[in-house]
């Protein structure tokens, strides 16, 4: 075939995804060196369960499936978007500024950063012409993406009625050391 019938290429959409955890070794399962495609309508599933999820995570305090992202458009749009919903009955996952609890879902932002437990995610969106599929890229991060995490904490008793009043607290700059456990009579 010449080059001048040869097909015309299209870009295709590109989610880019930087992982961290204080233990690397959680993401070893993962291929950080090339693109990996998938088709536009397929649910990319990450989670501990190697035989359903596409992205193992190895560790056991993470979820048999996690998290998945699933691709759409649109009405009337070419272009590719991403949801992500949370399919883990424990852990709470935080995709910008919202919290997804058990099967709650969210439109994923073309740039955003997700965590849960000590794992945090970055995402970025390359826009692509192609619509029957995407490619998905990871990259090992060795820093952290969100230091100075907040949390909404209660502050009082939930009244049955009225309104309920939260405060912000900052995150110590080391939010994911283990209690340490101190005998009492050492602080006499």
């Amino acid at each position: 075939m010449s080059f001048e019938n040869a097909d015309t290429e299209e870009t295709v959409t590109c989610l880019h995804i930087h992982v961290y955890h204080p233990q690397p070794g959680v993401f070893k399962s993962l291929n950080c060196t090339e693109k990996q495609k998938y088709r536009a309508e397929e649910l990319v599933k990450f989670g501990r369960d190697s035989k359903v999820c596409h992205f193992p995570l190895i560790d056991k305090r993470a979820s048999r499936i996690q998290f998945a992202i699933q691709a759409f458009r649109h009405n009337e749009s070419s272009e590719l978007c991403f949801e992500i919903k949370n399919t883990s009955s424990k852990t709470k996952l935080y995709v910008k500024n919202a919290i997804l609890d058990h099967l709650n879902k969210i439109d994923l932002p073309r740039k955003c950063i997700l965590h849960f437990g000590e794992y945090q995610f970055y995402l970025e969106k390359e826009n692509g012409e192609a619509r029957e599929h995407f490619e998905i890229i990871f990259k090992l991060s060795l820093v952290p993406f969100c230091q100075d995490a907040e949390v909404e904490t209660l502050t009082h008793p939930v009244p049955e009625c009225g309104i309920l009043k939260t405060v912000k607290v900052p995150v110590p700059q080391h939010p994911f050391q283990n209690p340490v456990e101190t005998d009492e009579n050492e602080n006499k």
